[in-house]
């Protein structure tokens, strides 16, 4: 009995000195309630330049009308909202909440974005790579999330009531997501190849899921849901390569 206590023992030790954050459902949680090892961002606009990981202090609020509110700047960055609020003055400013440029191994999560007239979340170059987008909501921008570029994820997120469109990739995964009532196009819309998995998607203005864009491409799309004021699945003009499984709901 003593060994086996003594060996509890040991175990809490080592995870209590195993660091300032432990992962639990793609959440950092803090052991003992202390501050997350990191960059603490306490004020925008903001410039990362670095690679590494950077925090959210507090919920920010940006009245800029210029520049983005953050913009990253450098790869290899993991940026923690860690369930704050990131603020814009208005959508009809057009400015974006969080911004990329040609940017490679991006990962955003934990927290609301909104209020901005350009992207929620935006990388807008074609050489983008490898951004992973969990557990964000994107809301009242003029767009939700658009990564373009190849190889991307959007997890766990919600684009809605934005002006413009939803949820975007240009290849990769779009999976456990919700995109509605957004009124300029469309909820959910993958370039390709790539695929879209048990999201739900609903009443956006002209098409709930996009696909493909005139060429020949490889998509899957299967567990989806989809209830609309216009068009649930539509396939862009000359794309090929479209798989849109039995296992969806809505009408094709």
């Amino acid at each position: 009995m003593q060994r086996k206590i003594w060996s509890l023992g040991l175990l809490v030790a080592a995870v209590l000195l195993m660091g300032s954050t432990a992962r639990a459902d793609d959440f950092y949680v803090v052991a003992g309630g202390g501050p997350p090892t990191g960059t603490k961002i306490t004020s925008v606009p903001y410039i990362i330049n670095n690679p590494g990981f950077y925090f959210l202090a507090g919920n920010l609020t940006y009245s800029g009308t210029t520049t983005n509110a953050i913009t990253i700047s450098a790869d290899d960055v993991t940026l923690d909202l860690m369930g704050f609020r990131l603020t814009g003055v208005s959508p009809l400013v057009s400015v974006n909440g969080i911004y990329m440029s040609g940017r490679s191994n991006v990962e955003i999560r934990n927290g609301t974005v909104r209020g901005f007239g350009g992207g929620g979340v935006y990388e807008d170059n074609s050489s983008g790579n490898k951004h992973r987008v969990i557990n964000v909501r994107s809301t009242s921008n003029l767009y939700g999330i658009l990564l373009s570029g190849q190889n991307h994820l959007i997890k766990n997120c919600s684009a809605s009531d934005n002006i413009g469109n939803g949820l975007f990739v240009g290849s990769g995964l779009i999976t456990d997501c919700v995109a509605n009532n957004n009124t300029g196009g469309y909820g959910i819309y993958i370039y390709g190849p790539g695929s879209v998995l048990g999201n739900t998607a609903c009443n956006n203005s002209q098409y709930n899921f996009r696909l493909g864009h005139g060429v020949a491409t490889s998509i899957l799309v299967d567990r989806n849901s989809s209830f609309s004021l216009g068009t649930n699945y539509t396939i862009n003009s000359g794309t090929t390569g479209v798989v849109i499984t039995g296992n969806n709901s809505g009408t094709p």
